[in-house]
């Protein structure tokens, strides 16, 4: 009798045990095609650095590039200049966003606010960061102020847009069900104009971070002083020493990967996609 049920709840355990082996090949298998494209370029590139047709000291091979990358690491050196230019890009991200805010909030709010900023807003969104460079360089000299100044200024571009567009586009039906109900307009802004914006808020936030990453390597590269991504990377083309400058790059891309998956999308997770706002990311 005992055997007949050990044999039961055997068969009674194997359809769960059979999908719990397959969600871990699905999930193993998520991993491996995130490798995939990575694996691809690897491969591609060993192909070119092994052809001949360019110098190793140009196009060097990937385990070239992994032991440049080691010991970069090992020593310390590329922990180094990553906090020079994260210490940079949060100074001057911070200061840019609380300014577009500001600026982008007050536009959406007041029609005389939005008639003033607007047309300065067209006029110095499609400037890049590397042209205004010179002019902060000018200004503040060498050194961190001019690469700050100029982080605030491209990022507060990108929020102050978003933040105007988001609080633009709140449904005037909520606008009506709040002043119906009497709600001050203190109220209002912070309990339906905000969290509408929010989407467009976050999406300003990503764009002024990325074109601030942007403008830390660039002007690490004209007025940093001795660490920072930026200043490695110019430093290392001097010396023809490419395997530092790919392994620079590589970190400059991590990096604001790491920022995207860390920061905004737990932000977004907790916020907008759990009030319905907005809806989960496909895995």
């Amino acid at each position: 009798m005992a055997t007949v049920t050990t044999q039961a709840e055997a068969k009674a355990e194997s359809p769960s045990t059979s999908a719990a082996k397959l969600s871990s090949w699905h999930r193993l298998a998520g991993r491996l095609e995130v490798l995939l494209p990575f694996a691809a370029v690897a491969i591609v590139w060993q192909l070119l650095a092994s052809s001949g047709f360019f110098p190793p000291v140009l196009l060097p091979g990937v385990p070239r590039i992994l032991e440049t990358a080691w010991n970069l690491v090992s020593s310390g050196i590329l922990f180094g200049h990553v906090f020079a230019s994260m210490a940079r890009l949060l100074v001057g991200f911070a200061i840019g966003a609380i300014i577009g805010m500001i600026l982008g909030l007050g536009m959406g709010l007041s029609g005389r606010a939005e008639r003033f900023f607007m047309p300065l807003l067209n006029l110095a969104l499609p400037l890049p960061s590397i042209a205004l460079l010179p002019l902060t360089v000018l200004w503040f000299g060498l050194g961190n102020l001019a690469v700050v100044i100029l982080i605030a200024f491209v990022a507060s571009l990108q929020v102050m847009l978003n933040t105007w567009t988001g609080v633009k586009t709140t449904p005037a039906l909520l606008l009506r069900v709040g002043q119906s109900m009497g709600a001050p307009r203190r109220m209002i802004i912070a309990d339906i104009v905000l969290p509408s914006a929010l989407p467009f808020l976050l999406t300003g936030l990503r764009l002024g971070l990325a074109r601030g990453w942007i403008a830390t390597v660039a002007g690490e590269m004209v007025s940093a002083t001795n660490w920072g991504l930026g200043w490695m990377i110019f430093n290392a083309l001097q010396f023809l020493q490419t395997s530092n400058m790919l392994v620079g790059l590589a970190t400059i891309g991590l990096v604001g990967y790491a920022i995207e998956k860390v920061v905004f999308q737990a932000i977004e997770t907790r916020t907008i996609v759990r009030w319905g706002t907005l809806r989960d990311r496909a895995p």
